[in-house]
């Protein structure tokens, strides 16, 4: 089961609705006794809440949550966030984070990715952690397109693969990695990782060399 915790009705709505019509059974919680009571007495899969809005006083309050049930994930799903906010929430275990904006597809892919118990940051939540870090100022940034070739040869993919994954021709990735190597001014597939770890992208338990 996955637990949706927020105190928005249209978001509880549009994710319950999302959620089941994906085959998952989803039940919303408005509280943190509800939340609580539904991690003791069922076998709870996943944690969707907005932390901001819902009844946390802060992080601590969450890392508390986490302790108490570390074998179920959590996944950030706000309206607004900061760098700082990120790095605390990394710190607290949870490194899976998207936007209310982001587009079907990519919640789906949030879900998914928090149920495999893999870290995952959307695109707009990538996209602010770089740019506080300076990197969005750095000349040749990453488009998004690159930043996903990134992640995909971190995760142990081949040039072949990523084609075949992504339905574009052998010759296009190769670009992609020659560009990406050239923008970062990296010269291997293990720098390239340890920037995809640094800035967010992926654990260094989850990469492929």
């Amino acid at each position: 089961m996955i637990l949706i915790t927020d105190t928005q009705y249209l978001t509880n709505q549009s994710l319950q609705a999302l959620l089941t019509s994906c085959g998952h059974e989803v039940q919303v919680v408005t509280n943190r006794s509800e939340l609580i009571l539904n991690l003791r007495e069922k076998r709870i899969e996943l944690i969707v809440t907005d932390y901001v809005l819902f009844d946390f006083m802060s992080i601590s309050d969450l890392a508390e949550i986490r302790k108490n049930a570390p074998d179920t994930p959590v996944l950030i799903l706000t309206s607004t966030i900061n760098q700082m906010q990120i790095r605390d929430l990394n710190n607290a275990g949870i490194g899976n984070i998207s936007l209310k904006i982001d587009d079907r597809e990519e919640l789906i892919h949030a879900v998914d990715s928090a149920l495999r118990g893999k870290k995952h940051y959307s695109d707009g939540v990538l996209d602010i952690l770089l740019k506080k870090e300076g990197l969005m100022e750095t000349p040749g940034l990453l488009t998004r397109a690159e930043i996903d070739i990134v992640r995909k040869i971190a995760s142990g993919l081949t040039t072949k693969e990523i084609a075949s994954k992504k339905q574009i021709s052998f010759h296009t990735v190769m670009t992609h990695r020659k560009n990406i190597f050239r923008k970062l001014g990296i010269s291997s597939s293990s720098e390239l990782v340890m920037y995809a770890i640094k800035s967010g992208m992926i654990e260094n338990i989850e990469y492929h060399i």
